[in-house]
C-alpha cells in the first residue's frame, strides 16, 4: 500500500494521485489519506512599494524573475488568487499525492515601523486568503503577524482567525535579534494560547541575514562558501537556538498551550536533546526550575515536520516524541530530491497508524481541515471497478 495513481479529481488538467493505507477499504483498495503539507514558501509581491531599499525587496525581485511560477504571488498581470503560480503548485500536488498545502510566507518584515508593519500583514493575509478562497478544499494559510510589535501581532492573529478563518500563524527563529523568550513577546504568546493556534517556526539565518537574522557578520561569513550551509547549517542551527530560548527562558512552562512546529525536523536538537537533559542535572549550567525535563517538551508543545531526508532521523523523532509530534513538510517549492510523501510511506518501522498521523492526521486536528468522508466518488468506483 502507498502512493497510487488512481484517477481522483481532475486538477490543473492532471490526474491526481491518491495516498491509500492498509485495506480493505469499501473499494478494495486502502484507506484515502488526506495529506496535509505544513511547510511551503510563496511570496506576496503586492508589498515591494512598502519595503524599498530593503534587502528583501532584491530578493523578492529575484524570486520572481527566476521562478515567476513557484514563488510569486502577483507576477505581473495575475489575479488575485495567485495565477499561475496557483495552477502550478497544484500540478504539482496531483503529481506528488499532495491534498492540501499550507501557504506561509516567509518574509516577516521585522525591521518596520507599527504602521507599515501593519500594512505588511494585511496584505499578505489577504492574498493568502484569497487563494485559500479561490481553491477551496487544497490550500489553508498561516497568518503572518508583526512580532515586533507584540501586542499589534496579537491583534493582527486574532483577526486572522476571526476574518479570514485561520487556524496558525508563522514565526522566525529570532524577532530582529530579540530572542522568542524575551517577556515583551508574551502578548503574542498569550493570545496565540488563548487561539490555540499552530505555530510554524521558519528560520532565517542564510549568508547576508537579510532583516531577521541575530548572526554577527563573522559568524555568518563562516557558512558562506561551497555547500549551501546557509542553508544545510544555519537554517537548523537557528531553529535549535530558537527551542532551546523557548524551553530554558520557561516560555512553554508559562504558557502550556502553545503548539510550535520547527521546519526541517526543528533542526538539531530533537536527535541531541539528551544533552540538554544532562546540562539541567550538572552543576554550574544555571538550570532554570522548569516543569519538566528538556526533551518532554518535545511529546507535548514542541512539534517537527517530517523534512529530515533519512529514514533514521524521521524514525528517531517518532521513536522519542511520538508520531503526534511530526507533520508532514515538504519545502516546496524547494527543489529538494526527496520525494517527502513517498519517503514517509517507505520508511520502514513506521506502522500505518503512525503515517496516517504524519502525512495529515496532525494537522486535521490542530489545523481544523476535516478528514476524507465517503464520497459518492467512491462509491461510483466501487460499483464500477472499470473506473479504478
Amino acid at each position: 500500500p502507498g502512493l497510487t495513481g488512481t484517477a481522483g479529481a481532475q486538477q490543473a488538467g492532471g490526474r491526481r494521485r491518491e495516498v491509500r493505507l492498509g485495506g480493505p477499504s469499501m473499494d478494495g483498495r486502502g484507506r484515502r489519506i488526506k495529506t496535509i503539507d505544513i511547510h511551503t514558501h510563496v511570496y506576496v509581491t503586492e508589498v515591494l512599494p512598502f519595503v524599498e531599499g530593503r534587502p528583501w525587496a532584491d530578493f523578492l525581485r529575484g524570486r520572481v524573475k527566476d521562478a515567476p511560477n513557484l514563488y510569486a504571488f502577483h507576477p505581473a498581470g495575475s489575479p488575485a488568487t495567485g495565477g499561475p503560480m496557483a495552477r502550478e503548485r497544484i500540478r504539482w500536488m496531483d503529481e506528488h499525492g499532495s491534498d492540501v498545502q499550507v501557504l506561509a510566507t516567509n518574509p516577516w518584515y521585522y525591521f518596520a515601523e507599527r504602521e507599515i508593519s501593519n500594512k505588511l500583514m494585511s496584505i499578505q493575509n489577504e492574498a493568502l486568503a484569497g487563494m485559500c478562497a479561490a481553491f477551496p478544499g487544497r490550500f489553508a494559510a498561516l497568518a503572518t503577524v508583526t512580532h515586533q510589535h507584540p501586542d499589534l501581532a496579537a491583534q493582527q492573529l486574532e483577526e486572522a482567525f476571526k476574518k479570514f478563518g485561520m487556524r496558525g500563524s508563522v514565526i522566525a527563529g529570532n524577532i530582529g535579534g530579540m530572542e522568542l523568550s524575551d517577556p515583551k513577546l508574551d502578548p503574542f504568546w498569550a493570545k496565540a494560547q488563548e487561539l490555540e493556534s499552530f505555530i510554524f517556526m521558519h528560520p532565517q539565518a542564510e549568508e547576508g541575514g537579510f532583516d531577521g537574522s541575530s548572526y554577527p557578520k563573522e559568524f555568518m561569513g563562516r557558512l558562506a562558501g561551497p555547500g549551501g550551509l546557509g542553508n544545510v547549517v544555519g537554517y537548523p542551527l537557528e531553529t535549535t537556538i530558537a527551542f532551546s530560548h523557548l524551553i530554558f527562558g520557561g516560555v512553554l512552562d508559562k504558557f502550556p498551550g502553545l503548539r510550535i512546529c520547527g521546519a526541517h525536523g526543528a533542526g538539531f536538537l530533537p536527535s541531541y536533546i539528551g544533552r540538554s537533559d544532562a546540562s539541567c542535572l550538572r552543576p554550574g549550567t544555571k538550570c532554570p526550575q522548569l516543569k519538566k525535563r528538556p526533551s518532554e517538551y518535545f511529546r507535548e508543545q514542541l512539534f517537527c515536520d517530517s523534512l529530515v531526508f533519512n529514514d533514521a532521523e524521521l524514525r528517531l523523532r517518532v521513536d522519542q516524541y511520538g508520531a503526534h509530534q511530526v507533520v508532514l513538510g515538504t519545502d516546496y517549492p524547494a527543489a529538494w530530491p526527496t520525494r517527502v510523501i513517498d519517503h514517509i510511506l517507505e520508511t520502514e518501522g513506521l506502522t500505518d497508524a503512525e503515517k496516517v498521523a504524519i502525512l495529515g492526521g496532525n494537522l486535521t486536528k490542530y489545523l481544523g481541515i476535516p478528514q476524507f468522508e465517503v464520497t459518492q466518488d467512491d462509491l461510483s468506483r466501487r460499483d464500477n471497478p472499470a473506473t479504478n
